[in-house]
């Protein structure tokens, strides 16, 4: 039992730092072959999982490089995705079915339900904040002044200024991510 809890927890290691070193290039290389960038984040995103579920099984090239085989099973994906796609348009056309566009109210929409659901969170962050970090979080974010200009409202230096919107805003984002920044 303790031999599988130890090769699981180092397979786990091993796809951190796999994905840590391809993403960015694994994401990019999808977004150029289909011209979808939501398209390759679903991709990267289930090439990873895939690489979680059976990385133990994978044998790497003697260079120990996991590129060649994350591209292999990306590519793979595409070619699924792709093909499902052509057989869905081809269903659609055959029933006389249009396609839906998309439509940019819907996400506005949808922005402003999230935006409510967050502002009793955001409400009771901001109200944690020190004052003088709360004043230059608001100023700057919500009134959208400049920092010059602020800092000659508040009556401080632009650095000093700049020094609190930081830790206002850092401290709100380690709020909203759980504690990691």
């Amino acid at each position: 039992m303790r031999r599988r809890y130890d090769a699981v927890v180092a397979t786990r290691r091993r796809s951190a730092s796999i994905y840590d070193r391809h993403v960015a290039r694994l994401v990019a290389a999808i977004a150029y072959a289909c011209g979808d960038r939501e398209t390759a984040f679903d991709i990267a995103q289930e090439t990873f999982a895939r690489a979680l579920e059976h990385g133990h099984r994978v044998k790497l090239p003697s260079d120990g490089s996991a590129w060649p085989w994350l591209w292999t099973v990306a590519r793979n994906l595409l070619r699924d995705y792709q093909r499902r796609d052509a057989v869905d348009r081809q269903a659609r056309s055959r029933l006389g079915i249009r396609p839906v566009a998309h439509d940019h109210a819907v996400d506005e929409l949808l922005a402003r339900v999230d935006a409510r659901n967050l502002r009793d969170a955001l409400a009771a962050g901001l109200d944690e904040l020190p004052p003088d970090q709360r004043q230059a979080v608001l100023g700057r974010v919500t009134l959208d002044l400049d920092y010059d200009r602020l800092a000659e409202f508040v009556g401080t230096s632009e650095d000093a200024l700049r020094a609190r919107v930081s830790r206002g805003l850092c401290a709100l984002r380690i709020r909203f991510s759980g504690g990691r920044l």
